[in-house]
């Protein structure tokens, strides 16, 4: 399972980051979507390994 950094757009307009883990990008964005509408996802990422 991978770790995701997220910029979601919350119903009242406001941005929040978010981090998640899922095994890909694109069920990492299908969660999001499900938990905060389709379409509110502004950028995922995977964070730096440092």
């Amino acid at each position: 399972m991978d770790e995701f950094v997220a910029v979601v757009r919350l119903p009242n307009g406001l941005t929040q980051r978010v981090t998640i883990q899922a095994d890909g990008s694109g069920k990492a964005r299908a969660i999001l979507e499900t938990q905060y509408g389709r379409g509110c996802v502004l950028t995922l990422d995977q964070p730096q390994k440092w």
